[in-house]
């Protein structure tokens, strides 16, 4: 990751904190991590249990989006079905085909353009987590296995 993406995406890093605050959520970078790779911790509002840990990794912010993968840890595995979230979309293990998501543009090159098209104004950061947060709501926090 670039310097100037570096820099970008720590000046989104509190908003993000804040709402994952708010939700009983987490947000974790540990020195190990590549510049750009953050631990999301997280589950369906209301719900107790152990939580949900996505993998996100940035290469450019805030133009293109995240990597974005369950683990079984911090640092975990990603390959276990039951570290992913039964969503619309989460192909556990495999990916997250939505368009959020590296994964996703780059299955559907259509993507690039239109309503799917990635948007790099406002927070990004932000916009994935809430967006996630979403997606773990509308399952009730099932898993996939």
């Amino acid at each position: 990751m670039d310097l100037e993406s570096r820099l970008r995406l720590e000046r989104h890093v509190p908003e993000v904190e804040e709402f994952l605050a708010s939700t009983s959520g987490r947000l974790v970078h540990r020195p190990e991590d590549e510049d750009g790779a953050y631990w999301i911790m997280m589950q369906a509002r209301g719900q107790s249990g152990e939580p949900f840990i996505a993998r996100l990794v940035w290469t450019v912010y805030p133009l293109r989006p995240p990597s974005l993968l369950f683990a079984d840890s911090v640092g975990g595995a990603t390959n276990r079905p039951a570290s992913w979230p039964s969503a619309a979309g989460y192909r556990a293990p495999n990916d997250v085909c939505k368009p959020f998501t590296a994964e996703g543009q780059a299955l559907h090159p259509e993507w690039a353009t239109g309503p799917h098209a990635w948007r790099a104004s406002g927070n990004p950061f932000l916009y994935v987590v809430e967006t996630v947060q979403g997606d773990i709501d509308r399952a009730n926090g099932q898993r996939a296995a």
